[in-house]
């Protein structure tokens, strides 16, 4: 990790070159073996949701450290537990997850039981030193308006590093392409996140977060040119 010991904050480039590219991969194979065998098929077939976890780990490492936070070691074990938000993932049916826009009811039940089920894996198998990793793969859809799931937990009665995850892996999924969107660039991205649209608005995030998110856009937006 960057040398946090001096004044002000790492930038986006000093993060990116610290952790990755390999950043992901270490968290996956540092799990319980247990673990590790029944979601490493998945993994594999799912190149995507590997690089998404990656991208969440940094951008929310970044994102503590934006928030004041001075101890390497909370940014490590947040980190880890933004890699691992998705875990969950691995255990639903790839067909419902690639279906984009045709999605039933039922198939959006099932893809939103993967909270639960990813909280569930790391509890199980990864017990306590697991135990930030699951209760953000549990609660990183809650909304700080009390909109979210599976709870619909409100304000700070969302674990600070589930409201951290959740904003950073909205991004993402924007940045990214999706099977019912393309990639979306940094500043279309950021306008989605701070004026809303049809998916998403500001009022489902910790609105301290989203003003350190608009406040280093350019730190955020340079984790992705470094890429």
């Amino acid at each position: 990790m960057p040398d946090r010991s001096r004044n002000g904050l790492i930038s986006g480039q000093e993060l990116y070159a610290a952790l990755l590219p390999d950043f992901g991969d270490r968290v996956f194979s540092a799990l319980p073996p247990s673990l590790l065998r029944q979601i490493e098929p998945n993994l594999i077939d799912d190149p995507g949701l590997r690089q998404h976890s990656t991208n969440v780990g940094v951008l929310s490492s970044f994102l503590g450290h934006c928030a004041g936070t001075q101890d390497s070691g909370w940014l490590d074990r947040l980190a880890e537990a933004a890699i691992l938000h998705d875990i969950g993932k691995t255990r639903l049916d790839p067909i419902v997850l690639r279906k984009g826009r045709d999605v039933t009811r039922a198939d959006m039940d099932h893809i939103r039981s993967h909270g639960i089920l990813g909280a569930e894996l790391l509890e199980t198998y990864g017990g306590d030193l697991y135990a930030l990793a699951a209760t953000v793969a549990g609660h990183h859809h809650e909304a700080h308006d009390g909109s979210g799931y599976p709870q619909g937990l409100i304000g700070e009665a969302i674990p600070e590093e589930a409201r951290i995850v959740a904003l950073c892996d909205v991004y993402d999924a924007l940045r990214s392409p999706r099977t019912y969107k393309p990639a979306f660039g940094h500043d279309h991205a950021m306008r989605i996140i701070l004026n809303g649209d049809t998916r998403t608005r500001p009022q489902q995030f910790d609105p301290y977060l989203l003003g350190l998110f608009k406040r280093h856009s350019d730190d955020i937006g340079a984790l992705y040119r470094a890429e």
